[in-house]
């Protein structure tokens, strides 16, 4: 498959868009260019090294410089068509962003696409 046909569709949870609406431009802008260049494979999408753990399909992105965190989960299509949905479950502060997931995967959010599961409990600290 080329790069051409790879079009990931986004979508933010209910919460998470609220949170997005209310950072400060320039960290908009900063995670928007690093979804870009995430959605530019399937690969890119789903980085191992920055997987959460216990969280299935569950992925961040970090900016280190500004301290905040978005956690994303990507959905494939399971019947061989090539749909990918990156959906946004919440952005927050680093120390805050954890605590903030645990919280909406144990609350109904109208905008995710499938349910997620906790495996293990245990921190996603800084690599």
């Amino acid at each position: 498959m080329s790069g051409n046909d790879f079009k990931p569709q986004l979508k933010f949870k209910k919460s998470a868009k609220k949170e997005w609406d209310a950072l400060d431009a320039k960290v908009r802008d900063s995670f928007k260019k690093k979804l870009k260049k995430r959605a530019q494979s399937l690969e890119a999408l789903k980085p191992q090294k920055h997987k959460l753990s216990g969280i299935e399909r569950c992925y961040k992105i970090k900016l280190r410089s500004d301290g905040y965190r978005l956690i994303y989960q990507v959905t494939e299509t399971p019947n061989g068509e090539f749909s990918i949905v990156i959906t946004v479950i919440t952005v927050d502060r680093r120390e805050d962003v954890y605590d903030t997931l645990k919280i909406k995967i144990n609350k109904a959010d109208a905008d995710i696409l499938s349910s997620l599961r906790i495996i293990e409990s245990r921190s996603d600290d800084d690599e």
